[in-house]
């Protein structure tokens, strides 16, 4: 009997050592692959689903994150390798979403950027007889868009030249206004019978907004849609002596266009 006893009691702690033993390599193989890096199966399926859910939103257009943030999830997933067949199908399908949008951003950019030239080249010349406030409220917009761009870059600052010429001159008035009040200058000096003002008058005009004194000059007579009829040409130096003789000036500016260095190349006038 006492050996039988003993043989139960003999059993019963081996058993109670196994347990522990089995427990205790269960906790040190769970915190081993803690220390090394390495996931248990738990937490592998559970970052699976997670990268699977991420994935599923970019490939469907749906992702909140910016594109930079969706290709960091993607090299993510990439680089864990759980060689997952409906995860590696999602990381195929985020790739190609995300290359398109990244086509799509450039084509926009090169509109942008396309659509910024051509307006700041229309600055430039002040196709649009903008003063100068008008002028910086425009070119703010194009600055606003932060394009990145050397071209652009070096166009806006042609343009913020041309704005801190023209405040420096006659108070930023448009070219239109000046020209305007250069020629009635003209006229007024001539008719106080003071010539030689008058005369210095037309060559500084010349010498400050014209190419040269052979600029060309149409005046229109009529102007009725697309229809425009002209008087006979002459040249801005011709004009200005005609308006002096006469002391009258009978038209105004209609539009002009600039060569590259900011002077008139060609003028239109019109009849008031």
């Amino acid at each position: 009997m006492t050996q039988i006893i003993s043989k139960m009691r003999s059993i019963r702690w081996q058993t109670l050592f196994v347990i522990i033993l089995a427990t205790l390599v269960a906790v040190g193989t769970e915190s081993c692959n803690k220390n090394t890096g390495k996931l248990t199966k738990k937490e592998r399926k559970a970052q699976i689903e997670m990268y699977k859910k991420q994935l599923s939103e970019i490939a469907a257009g749906t992702s909140k994150l910016s594109l930079e943030e969706q290709e960091r999830v993607i090299n993510e997933a990439v680089n864990k390798n759980f060689n997952d067949p409906e995860l590696n199908n999602l990381i195929i399908q985020a790739q190609q979403k995300t290359k398109a949008l990244y086509a799509e951003k450039e084509r926009l950019q090169d509109q942008q950027i396309a659509a910024a030239r051509t307006r700041l080249y229309d600055l430039i010349a002040n196709t649009d007889n903008l003063t100068a406030d008008e002028m910086e409220k425009e070119l703010n917009m194009i600055k606003a868009q932060k394009l990145g761009n050397s071209e652009i870059d070096e166009l806006i600052e042609r343009v913020e030249k041309k704005i801190a010429d023209m405040r420096a001159n006659e108070g930023g008035g448009s070219i239109k206004s000046q020209l305007d009040k250069a020629f009635q200058g003209i006229v007024d000096a001539a008719k106080a019978g003071n010539i030689t003002q008058a005369n210095t008058l037309v060559q500084s005009t010349v010498s400050k907004y014209f190419a040269s004194e052979n600029t060309p000059v149409l005046i229109i007579i009529s102007k009725e849609g697309t229809i425009v009829d002209y008087d006979k040409p002459t040249t801005i130096k011709k004009y200005l002596d005609f308006c002096k003789d006469q002391k009258d000036n009978r038209n105004a500016v209609d539009s002009y266009q600039l060569d590259s260095s900011g002077k008139i190349k060609e003028i239109d006038l019109i009849k008031k």
